[in-house]
């Protein structure tokens, strides 16, 4: 065999295998899939607040108006309500502008979900925050308490409302991902 025989060789045979797996990549799929880590993250999601049964017409939304003519109202801030629906997304890119994850939780590796009810009064006043339900480490519990009064006062309510005050109920997801 001449010279010129034994180097066109590899050079088909190395064509031909690339080809080859160039067009079996479009079939498996080569790539890693592990995801890109994120130092920390928070979601803030739709919870449904616990009521007596009589009252789970709508587990969206609630209704009061007691005997002095006090107008309230509780909502996910996850809704899809058209109603509120810009109204809490106002409220939730208030809060996630300043969120941090507790220094103490993340030192301590410290995970889980926080639960809140957010009682905004007609004027965007903070009037009320209550811990619906602990994550079980009181760095998360206090943190995203002082992260919902800070981000206080609120846009007023709309007038559309015709509301005395509005609660908001918001569930916190501390998760670290290393």
């Amino acid at each position: 065999m001449d010279s010129k025989n034994l180097l066109l060789w590899p050079v088909i045979i190395s064509v031909v295998g690339h080809v080859a797996l160039i067009s079996a990549s479009g079939m498996i799929d080569l790539r890693d899939n592990t995801q890109t880590a994120e130092i920390f993250t928070v979601d803030i999601k739709e919870q449904e607040e616990p009521q007596p049964p009589a009252k789970q017409k709508d587990s969206k939304k609630t209704k009061n108006i007691n005997s002095d003519g006090w107008r309230e109202e509780t909502v996910n801030l996850g809704s899809n309500d058209v109603k509120y629906a810009s109204y809490l997304a106002k409220i939730k890119r208030k809060i996630l502008q300043i969120w941090e994850y507790p220094q103490k939780a993340y030192e301590k590796n410290e995970e889980g979900v926080v639960v809140v009810k957010i009682s905004i009064d007609a004027g965007g006043r903070l009037a009320a925050i209550s811990l619906i339900t602990p994550s079980g480490s009181t760095y998360l519990d206090e943190g995203t308490l002082g992260i919902v009064k800070t981000a206080a006062p609120y846009e007023p309510l709309p007038d559309g409302y015709s509301l005395s005050r509005l609660h908001i109920v918001a569930s916190f997801r501390y998760k670290l991902v290393e």
